[in-house]
């Protein structure tokens, strides 16, 4: 028998070329039977062949700050006239109102969902007809926003998935798409492992949790391999591996303090999410990553995903000439660390792996060092396969080196991200 069809979408976070590669690539892991049918940088639409348990799916994703189910897509010219038609019918009830009280709210955004900006503005001034109406229709009490978008914490605070709605509208390329939110992402969990953990050294760098959480998601690998970090810092990849539900994580790092407080920040993590520690497989030792081979077994790594050293902070006080010669004494340190890892690694292990890229008066310097990690037997992956239906739609940011950049306005140094595949290591 045949699976029914059902279309969700997911709003992105910060970069949205990572957050549409981090969607994709989980939901393909999940071996789920999907299409993408819209993509901007706003949301992604896709349809799926069986229900989604979206509040699993956006905790297992770094990027969705919200996640919904699709109630119906229309026509722009008629719209929203055919859409307050159904508002009164026992299927809008049904998905919109169902167990809602008489002091429930709903709210409404409007997203870009691959339309031009045109029908984008003629949705966005439909908002106060389409309130109105089901304000006195349905008596559910409309909570006014000044903006197209209700901010995820919005409406997490007036409890709008409890009860409430959040109606959700996306301009698409030929169709107006009508749905509710189902999931938000849980902010306050991410926050709190981020800045309430009790060893943090934000002189080395700290990165996200979020965006540890996509690169383990790109690895694209089972919750029974083998996953390491050969420059741990201070443990943000191993939690996103251990709340994840990876089994089986090894952590090093050749200074000392910075394996004493990834020991701690584990520890804490383990408290204070209620896990127990001997479920996992879980070794963190000290080592320089060039001789990481003699302290584990040749190829044993499924996966490895790391922020290696990006650089000093100084940079941006650099002069042209100064730069030049960091970003030497950084290339050769990355291809030390690629050969030292490379004894390591299975066969179809993934490496997704931070490089350092910096801005410097107009001019970019990166390490050019791909071409020598090739010959060393590490090829550039691409981010989502092209076999995906729909892939094309997604529009990602990808360089010509094969790399999609993560950066703040105004940072000297941005993070260029790669996945390596070492399936003909020499």
């Amino acid at each position: 028998m045949a699976k029914e069809k059902y279309q969700y979408y997911f709003v992105l976070g910060t970069n949205h070329s990572l957050c549409k590669a981090d969607i994709v690539n989980v939901l393909a892991r999940e071996k789920a039977k999907f299409s993408i049918l819209e993509a901007s940088e706003e949301i992604l639409i896709v349809e799926t062949k069986g229900k989604i348990d979206t509040e699993k799916l956006i905790n297992t994703l770094g990027s969705a700050v919200k996640i919904g189910e699709i109630f119906k897509k229309y026509e722009p010219k008629n719209f929203p006239d055919n859409l307050l038609k159904e508002t009164e019918s026992e299927k809008f009830k049904n998905f919109f109102l169902k167990e809602k009280t008489p002091s429930s709210h709903f709210a409404i955004s409007v997203y870009n969902g691959g339309g031009g900006f045109k029908g984008l503005n003629r949705l966005w001034f439909s908002c106060p007809k389409i309130a109105s109406y089901l304000n006195q229709k349905t008596k559910v009490h409309y909570l006014r926003w000044r903006e197209r978008k209700i901010p995820s914490f919005i409406v997490d605070q007036k409890k709008l998935l409890k009860t409430g709605f959040e109606l959700m509208l996306a301009n698409g390329r030929q169709n107006i798409y009508v749905g509710k939110t189902t999931a938000l992402q849980d902010y306050q969990s991410y926050s709190f492992r981020d800045y309430q953990r009790p060893q943090k050294d934000p002189h080395s760098g700290m990165i996200p949790p979020k965006l540890a959480k996509i690169m383990i998601n790109l690895a694209g690998k089972e919750k029974n391999q083998t996953f390491l970090d050969p420059f741990c810092g201070s443990g943000t990849f191993l939690q996103e591996l251990i709340l994840l539900g990876y089994k089986n994580i090894i952590g090093a790092d050749k200074n000392p303090k910075a394996i004493e407080a990834t020991k701690k920040n584990l520890d804490w993590l383990f408290s204070q999410y209620s896990l127990n520690k001997k479920d996992y497989s879980l070794k963190i030792f000290e080592s320089d990553v060039r001789v990481l081979s003699s302290k584990l077994p040749s190829q044993s790594v499924d996966a490895i995903v790391s922020e290696p050293y990006l650089g000093p902070p100084r940079a941006k006080y650099f002069s042209p000439h100064q730069m030049r010669q960091e970003i030497a004494r950084l290339a050769s340190f990355y291809l030390s660390a690629f050969t030292g890892l490379k004894p390591v690694l299975k066969k179809d292990a993934a490496v997704v792996i931070i490089f350092p890229v910096f801005k410097l008066k107009n001019q970019f310097f990166q390490l050019e060092i791909l071409e020598k990690l090739r010959q060393l037997g590490f090829s550039p992956q691409d981010f989502v396969s092209p076999k995906i239906p729909g892939a094309k739609l997604l529009s990602l940011k990808i360089t010509p080196r094969r790399s999609i950049i993560f950066f703040h306005p105004g940072q000297t140094i941005s993070r260029e991200i790669f996945i390596f595949k070492t399936s003909h290591l020499k």
